[in-house]
């Protein structure tokens, strides 16, 4: 039955392309066009290129980052059907994997509350004997609203919920805290409603906004779930940052955070030194390709709700400004160089700032 899919995929692809998906989702198609889902393979995304012609394992790379392409190197990332053609997730202690849907027909999943029990075809009803007529539906495709999987994080899970290399190491984990937390979930967070419909053929004044959040694309997002507090002392001060997500702040191994600290003083500013949170896999003691790692060096990666102190043996003074920024790189400088990428894959992206004035208001 999976080769059937294989085999039919193609004809389903051009069905669905973006240009097809457009006609009627300009808005969606245009938020998902720079979402990381959309670079996600090795065509648009240099550094899972760079790492992906060294890795042993392309084939389980290529579930996630390149699902309808013929390889892990395919032009093709994700897509439309990448989401909306999940049936299921099944779970394994390595990585789950997404159950597709394996019927050559035009059906699509999504979620839509006061929906949960329906099948949407495209049909035309009529009324006041038949001279009033009413386009129900998409002519493109049809739409089960009835998987419970949309209605939660669970439909993300295939990919964001662990990675596990064959030396028993999680490479990253997500857990499924998140799946749904007090009504929320990844969905409700990572897609929030935006102003605007969803589509051209049944007008909305929201949809959810498929640019997916992280840090390749809308990560200003992520500063509501952070707090960066500082906290004078006896000799100094600390710098507390706090994680508020229901999972760790960055998941990926290569991922690094940076906290930058400032005092402002007059017209001087002393910049203090960059406290750096990352994990680091290794072996034998060294840091090592994900798929050698056997154990961790490092993790000072603040987890779920967990928070991260600094101290800075510095004296403050009343008027003093604390100026701190907290950013994120999607890899370090040293391992751009080496894996030969340009310094902008290796760029700041800005989390979280916060101003601190010794006796007084602080924002």
């Amino acid at each position: 039955m999976a080769k059937f899919f294989l085999f039919i995929l193609p004809f389903l692809l051009n069905a669905f392309d973006l240009g097809a998906c457009r006609s009627c989702h300009p808005a969606i198609v245009q938020e998902f066009e720079s979402s990381a889902h959309a670079l996600s393979s090795a065509k648009k995304d240099p550094f899972f290129a760079a790492m992906l012609r060294r890795s042993p394992e392309k084939k389980s790379c290529r579930n996630c980052h390149a699902p309808e392409a013929k390889s892990a190197e395919g032009e093709r990332g994700m897509t439309c059907l990448s989401c909306h053609r999940i049936e299921r997730i099944e779970k394994h202690a390595q990585a789950n994997r997404n159950l597709y849907r394996q019927k050559a027909d035009k059906l699509l999943y999504s979620a839509e509350k006061g929906r949960e029990d329906k099948v949407v075809t495209y049909h035309i009803e009529r009324s006041w004997l038949g001279f009033s007529r009413k386009k129900v539906g998409s002519p493109y495709h049809d739409i089960d609203y009835r998987n419970p999987i949309y209605y939660s994080g669970e439909v993300c899970m295939g990919c964001h919920s662990h990675k596990v290399n064959g030396h028993g190491l999680d490479l990253c984990r997500m857990g499924d805290k998140g799946v749904d937390l007090d009504g929320k979930n990844c969905i409700g967070c990572h897609m929030p409603r935006v102003p605007g419909s969803a589509t051209t053929i049944r007008q909305s004044d929201t949809h959810a906004w498929h640019g997916a959040a992280g840090l390749h694309h809308g990560a200003a997002m992520l500063s509501a779930y952070l707090t960066l507090l500082v906290q004078p002392k006896e000799k100094g001060f600390d710098v507390v940052v706090k994680n508020d997500t229901p999972y760790p702040l960055l998941t990926h191994p290569a991922r690094i955070l940076e906290l930058h600290t400032t005092i402002v003083r007059g017209a001087k500013a002393q910049k203090l030194p960059v406290q750096k949170m990352r994990r680091v896999l290794a072996r034998n003691g060294k840091p090592t390709a994900p798929w050698l790692a056997d154990s961790l060096l490092e993790n000072t990666i603040p987890a779920a709700g967990q928070s991260k102190r600094f101290h800075f043996d510095v004296a403050l003074r009343p008027g003093d400004r604390v100026e701190t920024v907290l950013e994120a790189r999607l890899l370090p400088p040293p391992l751009a160089k080496k894996l030969g990428l340009e310094a902008r894959e290796a760029a700041a992206i800005p989390l979280k700032r916060s101003v601190y004035v010794v006796g007084g208001p602080s924002k």
